[in-house]
């Protein structure tokens, strides 16, 4: 499975799962970010958060928590 830090730019994935603790778990929900939700990555440096946008709204998500959610590349 794919993590969100490992995905290029300009890519639109689907999330499948979000692994972590409780308060990275409420944070990503809040935002919508679940599993069956559907994001676009915009940016993804090495050194950098990762920027997707999800439902109207750009999300900056620090690499260590994309490090714990599965995607999948939606078609």
């Amino acid at each position: 499975m794919t993590r969100l830090n490992e995905v290029a730019p300009g890519t639109t994935v689907r999330v499948k799962g979000v692994s972590g603790n409780v308060r990275l778990l409420t944070r990503l929900s809040s935002v919508g970010i679940m599993p069956g939700s559907t994001v676009v990555v915009r940016r993804n440096d090495k050194h950098r958060p990762v920027l997707v946008f999800e439902r109207d709204t750009l999300l900056a998500i620090n690499r260590e928590e994309a490090q714990h959610i599965e995607v999948e590349e939606v078609a």
